[in-house]
């Protein structure tokens, strides 16, 4: 194949690539059950740091709890095999983990996240309306 019938082939190859990219890219709709633009404001924020750690926190807690009383009776219930003494292990080691997750869901760690993040756009907001509101005498020669 000379070099023109391949670049050829290349050529036709991208141009009916990009032409489906273009149908798949116009055909509308928000995918992904998209329902229109973003549209953040510190009270969803906020709203969604009261889910973080109220509901969030609360269903992680629980399942939890649920995990650990199943596993908590394996100890003991085992004797003669030696994996008998890792469960403890296990145990102590998952409550360990269940702790720091619980904590970056909560106050300390998402939930506190979303509203220092509400609390900042709420800050940027005003400071811009208050930029807007400023009252300037301009003078002869000044640029506008």
């Amino acid at each position: 194949m000379s070099f023109d019938d391949e670049w050829a082939q290349l050529k036709a190859n991208a141009q009916a690539e990009q032409a489906t990219g273009m149908r798949l890219n116009g055909a509308g709709g928000g995918g992904h059950g998209a329902k229109g633009k973003l549209h953040v404001t510190p009270s969803l924020l906020r709203g969604r740091a009261d889910k973080a750690e109220n509901d969030a926190s609360k269903e992680f807690k629980d399942a939890h709890k649920d995990v650990l009383a199943k596993t908590a009776e394996i100890p003991g219930s085992l004797k003669g095999f030696s994996c008998d003494g890792a469960f403890s292990d296990f145990i102590e080691s998952w409550e360990k983990g269940a702790k720091y997750v619980a904590g970056q869901i909560g106050k300390e760690g998402l939930g506190g996240a979303l509203r220092s993040a509400a609390d900042s756009f709420e800050t940027e907001d005003h400071e811009r309306k208050r930029s807007f509101e400023k009252k300037y005498t301009y003078k002869p020669g000044d640029v506008i």
